[in-house]
């Protein structure tokens, strides 16, 4: 067994460390740990590492000393300079990552060595951002950002470590399916149509189709196919749709005369929805920034105000569709969803739907009982 000795002072003590290494020979090494207690604690996990078949202390320049000695903060400066997020919008992708650590996650844990980090650390992090008061989806934004981080390291081979934030459970963002009811929908277009009349047929589009914010913005006239009754998905802002592939969706026979009214009013341009510049500028694609005042035509119609407004047309869409007995199959094919389970979170919204496939389970016409006595008698 391991054991420590202190060959400095009393009053600057350097603690050693003897124990057996993998290969069976007796090291004797300093722990670097200011008191006895800690040498102690270091000697048991050099022998827990041997007790694994591994090297008692790692040279000073692997990966894992690498690792100890590199901090959260250290790490995320060099996922800045160095990674290379496989995204559509790698710029921005680095703004929302480069704003969350530094407002959130360094401030708290950027000097703690990212080798040592717990996911017991992690977790009580978590909780007192949200006692705090930050809404859930944020806080897994900062969960997120924390992970990426220890994924891209380990496929760095900067450490060999776990992920401490593997199995943490994420908080469920508030309106993850929040959608606006029937007599909503009827007040957020008749205000808007009256009030913001450049916007109404986007909104309208969102509702009728359930497309998303970046692929309304990046749709084409020429995809608009109002002799087939349907609309080509092919573009999320300028870049293909979240999928990857182009879809049809069905014009919807309340959509057409909307969309027919505003392309004789539309800026002359290949874009069905553009944003209209402030004077002096030219016509522009829409941005993931770019909310055209919905959050506040909601308020103003007397709806209620969702967590991402944007999104929620698209619940709105989808729910409609299923409680209006829609099939779960046709509706992953007009959002776009790549899986099946991303588009079975509305099936609770289609009771009748579940009744009818209820009824398909037969076992045949049951024996009358009259019968049943008859042959008994016999």
């Amino acid at each position: 067994m391991g054991d420590v000795k202190n060959r400095g002072s009393k009053d600057r003590p350097q603690w050693y460390c003897r124990y057996i290494d993998v290969d069976g020979k007796r090291k004797h090494r300093p722990t670097h740990q200011p008191t006895k207690a800690l040498a102690m604690r270091f000697v048991a996990e050099v022998e827990a590492r041997v007790a694994r078949g591994l090297v008692g202390i790692p040279d000073a320049m692997s990966p894992e000393r690498q690792g100890r000695a590199l901090t959260l903060l250290a790490l995320a400066e060099r996922f800045m300079h160095e990674a290379n997020p496989p995204t559509k919008n790698p710029e921005r992708y680095r703004q929302w990552f480069r704003y969350t650590m530094a407002k959130h996650v360094l401030p708290e844990l950027g000097m703690l060595p990212v080798a040592v980090v717990k996911p017991g650390q992690v977790e009580a992090f978590r909780d007192r951002k949200l006692a705090a008061g930050y809404k859930p989806a944020t806080v897994n934004a900062m969960l997120k950002a924390i992970s990426v981080l220890y994924i891209w390291a380990r496929k760095q081979s900067i450490l060999d470590g776990a992920n401490p934030t593997s199995g943490l459970r994420k908080s469920q963002p508030a309106g993850l399916m929040d959608y606006l009811s029937s007599d909503e929908v009827n007040k957020l277009l008749t205000h808007t149509q009256e009030h913001a009349p450049t916007v109404f047929p986007m909104i309208a589009a969102a509702i009728y189709t359930g497309m998303r914010k970046g692929e309304l913005f990046g749709l084409r006239w020429i995809d608009v196919l109002f002799d087939r009754s349907l609309i080509h998905v092919a573009h999320s802002y300028g870049k293909t749709p979240k999928s990857g592939k182009w879809r049809p969706v069905p014009l919807h026979p309340a959509l057409a005369p909307i969309l027919r009214d505003w392309q004789a009013r539309c800026p002359p341009g290949a874009l069905v929805f553009p944003v209209v510049p402030e004077r002096g500028q030219q016509l522009r694609m829409g941005t993931p920034d770019d909310m055209m005042g919905l959050e506040d035509l909601l308020h103003a119609a007397g709806c209620h105000v969702p967590v991402r407004p944007w999104h929620a047309m698209r619940h709105t869409f989808a729910s409609h569709y299923v409680m209006s007995g829609g099939n779960l199959l046709a509706l992953q094919k007009i959002l776009g969803h790549s899986k099946f389970e991303m588009t079975a979170i509305y099936s609770h919204l289609a009771p009748d739907y579940m009744v009818g496939e209820m009824a398909r389970l037969s076992f045949g016409e049951p024996t009358p009982v009259t019968n049943i006595r008859r042959i008994r008698a016999a």
